[in-house]
C-alpha cells in the first residue's frame, strides 16, 4: 500500500431485540434493530458505503476509494447477522463483510460466548463465585492474582468495568483451565451447549444465502484466542483454519479480523502466507497505513455513548 487508506470501518456484533429470534430468551443484550437502522441512516448522510471487493481492489491494484468511504463489518458469525442484519442490508442494497469463526456444528461455544450466556443468566457476582468454587487451590490463587493485575487496567468502579476485568482473567490467564468448567456451568444453568450453539452460529445454508445476496466473508480464527497471548504455532493454526474455511465461500485474497482485537508482530507475515490481504483491529482510526492493521469504530459504543458520526 503506497499511501494510507482513508476509510471508515464500522464494527458490529449482536444486533437484536429482546425476545426476537436472535436473542432467543438468552438475555444477552445487543444493539437494537432500530438503533442499527438509525445508524445506517446517519452514516449514509456523510459516507459512501462500499463493499469488501472495493477494498480488496484498492489494496491489490491501488484503485482509489470514494471520498468518505465506509465499510460495514460484523464479527463472530452469530445468527443475528442472518436473522436481522442481512435482511436490512439486502433491503437497502448494501453489503457487509462478515468475519466468521471456523466452528463445526457439534463443537459448542467458544469461551467468550459461554461467558456471555452465563453472565446474562447468573449475573457477575454469582458467576464469579461459581467459577471460584470449581477451581482448585492453585487455579484459584492464579485467578485472584490475575484479577489484581487487571484492576490496574479496569478499576472496579462500574459494573461494566468489573465485567471486563472478569472477562480478561477468563479469556487470557485461565482460558485453558476454565473452558470445560464453563461448559459444565452452561449445561447446569442453561441447557445443551451443542444444541444451543447450532442455532447461535451461522450455518452453511445461511452463509450461502447471504453470499448469494451480496454479502462477503472473512476469517476470524477457529477458537477466538487473544493473538498476543498464544504462541506462533497456535496463531498459525488459527489463521490456517480460517483460510481453509473461507475457500468454501469467498474468492481470495481474504480479510481477517483479530479475535478480541489482540495483536502480534508476526500476524501480517502469517496472514499473507495463508492468502489474507488485509486484517482488521478494534482500534478506532480512520487512516490506515498498514493493510494488516486496519482500525474500526464500534457501532454499539457510538450509539450508547452518543458520539457523533465520522
Amino acid at each position: 500500500m503506497n499511501h494510507p487508506l482513508e476509510l471508515t470501518v464500522m464494527m458490529y456484533h449482536y444486533i437484536r431485540d429482546s425476545g426476537d429470534a436472535a436473542e432467543a430468551g438468552s438475555g444477552i443484550p445487543g444493539m437494537s434493530v432500530k438503533d442499527f437502522e438509525a445508524q445506517l441512516d446517519e452514516l449514509s448522510k456523510q459516507h459512501t458505503f462500499i463493499t469488501w471487493p472495493d477494498v480488496r481492489m484498492a489494496l491489490e491494484e491501488g484503485k482509489s476509494l470514494p471520498s468518505s468511504a465506509c465499510l460495514l463489518t460484523f464479527d463472530d458469525g452469530v445468527c443475528d447477522h442472518y436473522l436481522n442484519a442481512f435482511k436490512i442490508l439486502h433491503d437497502r442494497n448494501l453489503s457487509g463483510l462478515f468475519f466468521v469463526l471456523d466452528r463445526g456444528e457439534n463443537e459448542g461455544f467458544i469461551l467468550a460466548h459461554k461467558i456471555h450466556f452465563l453472565l446474562a443468566k447468573l449475573g457477575l457476582d454469582e458467576l464469579r463465585a461459581a467459577i471460584l468454587e470449581k477451581l482448585d487451590s492453585e487455579q484459584r490463587e492464579q485467578f485472584l492474582w490475575a484479577e489484581k493485575q487487571y484492576q490496574l487496567k479496569y478499576p472496579p468502579i462500574s459494573t461494566d468495568k468489573r465485567i471486563n476485568l472478569l472477562k480478561a482473567v477468563l479469556q487470557r490467564d485461565l482460558s485453558p483451565e476454565v473452558d470445560s468448567l464453563l461448559s459444565d456451568l452452561f449445561e447446569m444453568h442453561i441447557g445443551s451447549e451443542n444444541e444451543i450453539a447450532r442455532s447461535y452460529y451461522l450455518n452453511t445454508d445461511q452463509i450461502r444465502e447471504m453470499a448469494a445476496g451480496g454479502m462477503h466473508f472473512g476469517g476470524h480464527s477457529r477458537s477466538h484466542p487473544w493473538f498476543d497471548w498464544i504462541d506462533a504455532e497456535v496463531r498459525t493454526n488459527e489463521i490456517k483454519a480460517s483460510a481453509e474455511w473461507l475457500q468454501q465461500y469467498e474468492v481470495g485474497p481474504w480479510a481477517f479480523a483479530y479475535p478480541y482485537g489482540g495483536l502480534s508482530e508476526d500476524s501480517p507475515h502469517l496472514l499473507k502466507k495463508y492468502g489474507f490481504i488485509a486484517a482488521f483491529t478494534t482500534n478506532a482510526q480512520l487512516r490506515h497505513s498498514d493493510p494488516y492493521f486496519i482500525g474500526r469504530l464500534d457501532g454499539e459504543e457510538i450509539t450508547h455513548e452518543g458520539h457523533g458520526y465520522v
